[in-house]
């Protein structure tokens, strides 16, 4: 399941994820950025992990036609739990030129400022 949220007066959009990622969840993210998004606009992701449990292989086949959307990506903070952390789940190494923060569960308003610089 995931949900988005523009915080208001920020260019950051707050992506809550949980459960297993579908190609329903991805095409609502992919849809989020074509229609509320501008061309020329960026924004920063507070990406929170609470209770995620990977992607569906369709949806993992979607979330690749998320690059077309990268120009309009600037930074991203996770924020997750130690095990996610470490397991070396590597955003960046899938977004080249993102700009990537990690932050444990208790640290969302850390990743927030963080964002917000």
């Amino acid at each position: 399941m995931i949900e988005i949220a523009s915080i208001q007066n920020s260019p950051v959009i707050e992506v809550d994820v949980s459960d297993k990622l579908t190609k329903d969840d991805i095409q609502e993210m992919d849809d989020f950025f074509e229609n509320r998004v501008s061309e020329n606009e960026t924004v920063n992701i507070l990406l929170l992990m609470g209770d995620w449990e990977g992607l569906t292989l369709k949806g993992l086949l979607e979330d690749f036609k998320m690059v077309k959307h990268m120009k309009k990506m600037d930074k991203a903070a996770v924020v997750a739990d130690s095990n996610f952390l470490k397991a070396d789940s590597k955003i960046e190494n899938l977004y080249p030129g993102l700009r990537v923060a990690y932050f444990e569960t208790d640290e969302k308003e850390a990743a927030k400022k963080w964002l917000e610089e």
